[in-house]
């Protein structure tokens, strides 16, 4: 490889970016609506573009607010876990979690993780990564299926409730003009930003996939306790805000249930619980492909530290506690006994180095990140007075 492409390809690696890219990301940049931070400019266009519409046309209608409807617009929750709280963490979440895996791609490249054979194969894969995050194909497809109108295939009117009168429609009348900008313009965004995440989701699950199948360099005394891999662990947990984000929609479904149905808190347990659990098996899950190579390095430490330890420790027991040895009183002063308690440490950190990359903290910290909106609902749900008790409760 000559040292031009080992440049290039080591800047690929330095620039490496999962959200920068693709016909859609040029079109927000050259719009302005792109910028490596929180934006709410881009917030806002897609408030206007799905949320104002179907205002307006409520309003038009009277079927914002009062009592034509059942359920009035400015009354619907599902419509709030959408587009107040889905909609802008689907954007947010673009800088929360990049800056994170650009840290970690860089990481596998310059820290020795991979070894210097086998960076060229690592940047290959960044190349593909690229080439398939750019992909105006996929994007299209992408753009398709989210602007397939699923009630068409499933039900007639599956965005109309059967029980009550709402602001997108009735059963009888169908669906309103808000109901068509719901189903055409708003749940079409929504799902275009959802399953654009699933797709570079996917491409970071490849990624991990292709460099666990590297001859990686892991350190079984590293003091994370994970071969040096936690930074990935750190930035793996990130992709909790998109659990967020979709238990958001979720939330807003049960929020209508409880307020305009009378369904009860207690029969969203059980729903509750297994999106929490599901959330942090698909967040950690992927980091299995590291299990071998953390299985193997944690093995062959113990067997090279076991071996060198006979010796350490064979020597110190000759030199101090045998008879004939060197007096106690001469032990102070020396390096002998703080060798050997930081040899002995080693040996603990490699005999606790775990084999399944994750963590109790990560493993909470994504939970309460997917728990968060259902717990907004049963704020809402939940007397004031009693709220307030549970949480002493728990706390004390």
């Amino acid at each position: 490889m000559t040292g031009g492409t080992s440049n290039v390809q080591g800047s690929i690696a330095e620039h490496f970016s999962l959200v920068s890219g693709g016909p859609f990301f040029k079109a927000l940049r050259r719009m302005g609506l792109f910028e490596p931070r929180p934006n709410i400019k881009r917030v806002i266009a897609w408030w206007l573009l799905t949320w104002l519409p179907i205002l307006a046309f409520s309003i038009g209608e009277g079927t914002a607010w009062g009592n034509k409807v059942k359920i009035p617009l400015l009354y619907d929750f599902s419509i709030y876990g959408r587009f107040f709280v889905a909609l802008p963490l689907l954007i947010a979440a673009e800088v929360v979690i990049d800056p994170f895996l650009r840290r970690v791609v860089s990481l596998f490249n310059s820290s020795g993780l991979i070894r210097e054979e086998d960076l060229p194969a690592y940047h290959a894969v960044l190349l593909r990564i690229v080439r398939l995050r750019d992909s105006a194909v996929m994007e299209l497809l992408l753009a398709l299926v989210a602007c397939v109108p699923f009630f068409l295939l499933f039900a007639d009117y599956q965005w109309v409730s059967s029980q009550v009168s709402t602001w997108h429609g009735t059963t009888s009348a169908g669906l309103s003009p808000a109901g068509w900008w719901f189903v055409f313009v708003g749940s079409p965004v929504l799902r275009f930003l959802t399953l654009r995440w699933l797709w570079r989701y996917a491409l970071w699950i490849y990624l991990l996939r292709r460099v666990s199948g590297l001859n990686l360099n892991l350190l079984p005394t590293h003091p994370d306790r994970l071969g040096g891999l936690g930074s990935v662990l750190f930035a793996q947990q990130q992709f909790g805000i998109l659990a967020t984000a979709v238990g958001s929609v979720l939330a807003g479904q049960f929020g209508n249930e409880i307020a305009h149905f009378g369904e009860t808190l207690s029969a969203m347990r059980a729903p509750t619980a297994a999106f929490i659990v599901i959330s942090v098996v698909l967040v950690l899950l992927p980091l299995t492909v590291f299990s071998l190579k953390l299985f193997e390095a944690r093995r062959d430490g113990l067997v090279r530290y076991s071996l060198v330890g006979r010796g350490v420790t064979a020597a110190f027991d000759l030199k101090w506690a045998r008879p004939g040895g060197s007096p106690p009183g001469s032990m102070i002063g020396t390096d002998d006994p703080s060798s050997l308690i930081d040899y002995a440490s080693s040996f603990d950190v490699i005999r606790d180095t775990q084999v399944i990359l994750m963590s109790k903290r990560a493993v909470i910290y994504i939970a309460s990140l997917a728990a968060a909106p259902f717990a907004l609902v049963w704020l809402f749900a939940t007397p004031l007075e009693r709220a307030i008790a549970e949480i002493l409760k728990r706390l004390l």
